[in-house]
């Protein structure tokens, strides 16, 4: 039997609003219990009701493992992933060659869990990630090739990734706190000679966007301009200083953008300074690794629906 280790970072409105919903389409995916062993490692970082995490240890059997773990960590989300990964997926007793990351507001259809593996498998190792389509929008509609399935960058909402890969990229990377990260670690995947895929026919209903929810969302829109912002500025960093004229032509596109006010810009680059020491940058390329605007790292095609 196959196991798949995921792993679902939320905090306590998520947990109490999605947690349960989540776990159970997990647990009611095809193949479990026949294919395929689940464990689900819950990560919530903040205070949860003691009787949600009681339902969903409930939600358990012989084939799927709900994992509810509480950490106390005030880190970006990267170091969190890092952290269940490094702490408790990695030393799971049951050897496993590929791993799902995925928010808690997300509800697979019952093949997600197959197409997504079985992509993986096909590629013959050279699936690094493999992503899953968000339903009803698509955290952005990325251009993608339907014959190979290749994508400029895979959205961390819900994806599979190699075990090892991730073991030789050092996880996500801990110098960006918030967005991005999945941007960054699909570049490095590129890097690492492997593949981003996009698997358009594996659905998930993503509880908070579009129809779903009419707020925008729990957090001020400043914060996530800062850090838009700031996450923007070390991927420009981390893939383009190498190059003198590259990095003047995406730090242009930066200035120009006329969405983020000029005084959020200058936050984030004078947080850059200070984070400096700890990116790594990058002297070589990829023919997919690119900054078209701001915020915008692939080319972007009309949503599916």
């Amino acid at each position: 039997m196959i196991h798949i280790p995921v792993q679902i970072l939320s905090n306590a409105v998520e947990f109490e609003r999605y947690i349960e919903d989540c776990v159970l389409a997990l647990r009611q995916q095809n193949g479990v219990g026949k294919q395929y062993k689940l464990t689900a490692n819950i990560v919530a970082y903040e205070p949860v009701q003691a009787a949600t995490i009681a339902r969903v240890k409930a939600l358990s059997s012989d084939h799927f493992m709900a994992n509810v773990i509480i950490i106390d960590r005030n880190c970006g989300y990267g170091e969190k992933q890092n952290l269940i990964w490094r702490e408790y997926t990695k030393k799971l007793v049951e050897p496993f060659d590929a791993f799902i990351t995925m928010n808690p507001d997300m509800i697979l259809m019952p093949d997600v869990l197959d197409k997504l593996y079985s992509t993986f498998i096909s590629s013959a190792g050279r699936a690094n990630i493999v992503e899953a389509r968000q339903f009803p929008i698509e955290n952005p509609p990325r251009a993608f090739d339907h014959e190979t399935l290749e994508v400029n960058w895979c959205s961390g909402a819900c994806i599979l990734i190699s075990a090892a890969f991730f073991e030789r990229a050092k996880g996500f990377d801990e110098a960006i706190y918030l967005y991005c990260e999945d941007v960054d670690l699909s570049w490095r995947a590129w890097l690492d000679g492997g593949l981003c895929l996009y698997r358009h026919d594996a659905v998930v209903a993503h509880m908070t966007r579009g129809i779903f929810e009419a707020r925008y969302n729990s957090h001020s829109v400043a914060t996530h301009e800062f850090n838009m912002a700031l996450s923007h500025l070390i991927l420009t960093w981390k893939y383009f200083s190498a190059n003198e004229g590259a990095l003047a032509s995406k730090m242009k596109l930066f200035w120009d953008n006329q969405w983020i006010a000029r005084h959020t810009k200058e936050a984030a680059l004078a947080q850059l300074e200070a984070i400096k020491p700890r990116i790594e940058r990058f002297a070589q390329s990829h023919p997919r690794i690119d900054i078209l605007d701001f915020g915008l790292y692939s080319d972007m095609r009309p949503n599916l629906i």
